[in-house]
């Protein structure tokens, strides 16, 4: 599911930053709120199989991913502003931020 929500959100972002040169703070805030859609959908389904109260999963996931969006935003600027191109940026803070996120899921999210 990463990987999928990995693809719909780097693609978003070079879409509006890198052909509709859109700011890059608003692009990646945008990019990673169309991912979010895709990806709590197929991680309570497919991922994580969650039974019980999608209303309590989604809160806790609501609160993940504003955590993961501070950390996305700083991290692909600050990893461009130290010289990375802006993809690249992506791809480091994604893994990063992937790793926790398995981690919350897993034990806080969709327990």
């Amino acid at each position: 599911m990463g990987g999928t929500s990995f693809i719909l959100d780097a693609g978003t972002l070079f879409l509006l930053h890198g052909v509709l040169k859109l700011w890059l703070p608003l692009a990646t805030v945008l990019a990673y709120a169309v991912a979010f859609v895709a990806n709590f959908g197929l991680n309570r389904k497919w991922a994580f199989a969650a039974e019980g109260h999608v209303g309590r999963q989604l809160h806790r996931y609501l609160y993940l991913v504003a955590a993961n969006l501070v950390l996305t935003v700083v991290g692909v600027q600050g990893l461009t502003w130290l010289g990375l191109p802006y993809l690249v940026s992506k791809v480091v803070t994604s893994g990063v931020v992937a790793a926790i996120n398995y981690v919350a899921f897993r034990l806080w999210v969709f327990r």
